[in-house]
């Protein structure tokens, strides 16, 4: 590769970089959706009347951005992100007869991202975005099976500029399908998965218009039989990119469609049903039109 096609190349990934969430995706390699958050009993919210509280704080590094070939794609390649996010979720007094219950949700969510690419280096502090889902509907057909569904919104906040390498928003809101299946065939199992569906709207101020996003969260967890309080198990994601990304109406040359994989160990604390300390570790394989890394979790819930 010659050095003016390396500089050209170098030059429209900066442009595609134009903010890094907890996983960078399209515009820049990341996504809206935090992929991998969602694996601790992701159908189950708090019973009718009641309020729970989470918390997530999340590292995550790269040392690599990955191309259409999954081969290292950007030179001197350094991510990484910090991120916080407070989540808080009521479940109100009424359901149906066949026990349809309907909760509201609300999750906030900012960092420090830092990133070095060919010689440049720029970091930055701020909010991300608001997710905020107006209505889940849970249902329990058996005492072990929990079905969760709901349609939310990622609403952009903080600073952006489009001139920087990166931001802690990505400037541009995504409308979101959630469905969450949890199983519990018997008091030490917990087997979870949580697929979203991400359509992602247009950057106003670059015209990028990332492509739609599937993602599928999961978990297979046990407790242990001398210590039941603890429950561990391995946790991940899977994520596909469905459609091309565009840019000032135009699809992007190859789709720069994400795909990317994760699995890693996952330990829960439960003090009682509804509270618990998780901790989890996210090594990521199979990446293609984004960054490759790995990501540690701190997570708490607890009722209100």
């Amino acid at each position: 590769m010659t050095s003016l096609s390396l500089l050209l190349r170098l030059l429209f990934a900066v442009l595609l970089c134009g903010q890094v969430s907890l996983s960078i995706a399209s515009e820049n390699g990341g996504t809206n959706w935090p992929l991998g958050v969602n694996t601790v009993v992701p159908a189950i919210l708090p019973p009718p009347g009641g309020t729970e509280l989470y918390n997530y704080t999340a590292f995550y590094s790269a040392d690599s951005f990955r191309g259409n070939d999954g081969k290292s794609s950007l030179p001197d390649f350094k991510l990484s992100v910090a991120v916080e996010a407070l989540r808080m979720v009521h479940t109100w007094g009424y359901q149906t007869d066949s026990g349809v219950k309907f909760s509201t949700g609300a999750i906030l969510s900012g960092g420090r991202n830092t990133l070095e690419v060919a010689g440049l280096k720029d970091h930055k502090s701020g909010l991300n975005q608001l997710y905020f889902t107006p209505l889940y509907l849970t249902w329990s057909p058996t005492p072990e099976l929990f079905l969760l569904t709901g349609f939310s919104a990622f609403i952009p906040m903080g600073n952006y500029d489009k001139k920087s390498i990166i931001n802690t928003t990505s400037n541009y809101a995504s409308y979101v399908q959630e469905f969450g299946l949890t199983w519990l065939p018997s008091p030490a199992w917990e087997l979870s998965i949580s697929p979203t569906v991400s359509f992602n709207q247009k950057n106003n101020d670059t015209d990028y218009k990332s492509g739609n996003i599937f993602d599928l969260d999961y978990n297979a967890g046990y407790r242990l039989p001398f210590n039941p309080k603890w429950q561990v198990g391995i946790a991940g994601h899977y994520t596909k990119q469905f459609s091309d990304d565009q840019i000032n109406g135009n699809d992007v040359a190859g789709g720069n469609r994400l795909s990317k994989f994760s699995i890693g160990p996952q330990a829960v604390y439960y003090f009682d049903p509804a509270t618990a300390l998780v901790f989890k570790i996210l090594t990521e394989t199979s990446v293609k039109n984004g960054p490759k890394g790995n990501s540690f979790w701190f997570e708490f819930a607890l009722p209100l």
